[in-house]
């Protein structure tokens, strides 16, 4: 008998499980027909001198798009979130309105290959003004 209502009720949490599968809207993160690429960057310089950013940009066809992250550097760690606006030439995009929070609000362009896949190379192959900081690290995933 206690098998019987065992099974009974994996039977009934199956069957919840595929009807809460079936009414199921969209995901909360997506951004429907305009995003043409969504970019995820971690990037980090090691040492007393070093800081890092940690960044997903949503880039949406009308050449806007947003962010949110974190980053960290003399000035502590801080929250990053905001509107961007981006260009390409085909084979480079260039996003402009990225702000560096934990840098004492910085403004930092970004740029990243248009072509989808994933990249390592330092800080400022994604950010090319952070000249001033040691070369470090970044792992750079471009998406459709």
């Amino acid at each position: 008998m206690r098998r019987f209502k065992l099974g009974r009720l994996a039977v009934l949490l199956a069957v919840a499980a595929v009807a809460a599968f079936a009414v199921a809207g969209n995901a909360s993160a997506d951004y429907g027909n305009t995003a043409v690429r969504q970019i995820e960057i971690s990037a980090n310089v090691p040492g007393k001198l070093g800081g890092g950013a940690w960044l997903w940009i949503e880039l949406s066809s009308d050449g806007t798009g947003t962010y949110a992250g974190a980053d960290c550097g003399r000035g502590g760690a801080a929250s990053d979130k905001g509107d961007v606006t981006w260009t390409s030439d085909g084979t480079t995009i260039s996003i402009s309105g990225v702000i560096f929070n934990g840098f004492n609000g910085l403004p930092v362009p970004v740029t990243v290959p248009w072509q989808t896949g994933h990249y390592a190379g330092t800080i400022q192959s994604d950010f090319p003004s952070l000249v001033f900081l040691p070369p470090g690290f970044s792992q750079t995933t471009v998406a459709p």
